[in-house]
């Protein structure tokens, strides 16, 4: 039986796939939507209900999420907030219909992006990864809720677990995002840690000519 808490969180998730004119979609992507605002305002890591949510339907996300506040990094918010903007400011220029909360409607679009960023710190990738490689579902159309129907898809979940992962996240049809290509910017690549190999390279390698050997203090000029 659910406590008032978590009634109130799918409350919630409900009302935001009803703001953003999506209702056709499972409440859980409402959900995620719900957390990735919540931790932005509050600049902190998904809690309670929102950890647990997150833990069974997308482990990529709950670890972007978790990473970026663990680093105290105010750039990576920043840069958090340029990518949830730049996909709010797109409907204007296409044929998209307005919506009552069109912030809300554009962190929903920029879930695949956060979910690939996450699933490439769970990897420890040297380069930054889809979230290709952790889905195992296509993207979803507007006929998903029909589709799901089929057994197929069921079944490749329940087997699969993400081959090559080793946070073996479990799969559920009820958060599907799209398939992106992601480019973390440089402020995400500070705050959540990411290619300190090749950060760490360049900085050992001699700025001169001289190198490692170069002269010694005091030396002769």
């Amino acid at each position: 039986m659910k406590d008032v808490g978590e009634e109130i969180f799918w409350q919630n998730a409900r009302a935001v796939t009803r703001d953003i004119g999506m209702s056709h979609l499972d409440p859980a992507h409402g959900a995620a939507v719900e957390i990735v605002r919540w931790c932005l305002r509050h600049r902190g890591r998904p809690t309670h209900h929102r950890q647990t949510f997150l833990e069974a339907e997308s482990p990529p996300l709950l670890a972007y999420l978790e990473t970026l506040a663990t680093s105290g990094d105010a750039a990576g918010w920043r840069s958090l907030e340029q990518r949830i903007r730049l996909h709010a400011e797109l409907p204007r220029d296409g044929d998209m219909q307005p919506c009552r909360r069109p912030w809300l409607a554009a962190i929903w679009h920029t879930l695949p992006e956060l979910a690939g960023i996450g699933q490439t710190i769970l990897d420890g990738a040297d380069e930054p990864r889809s979230v290709a490689d952790f889905e195992v579902v296509p993207a979803p159309t507007d006929t998903d809720a029909k589709a799901s129907d089929g057994g197929d898809d069921k079944g490749s979940a329940g087997k699969a677990g993400s081959a090559g992962t080793t946070a073996k996240p479990k799969l559920s049809p009820r958060l599907v995002l799209s398939v992106v290509a992601v480019v973390p910017t440089e402020a995400e690549m500070k705050a959540l840690d990411l290619g300190d190999d090749a950060d760490a390279k360049n900085d050992t390698t001699p700025d001169g000519p001289e190198g490692p050997t170069g002269p010694k203090p005091g030396g002769s000029k």
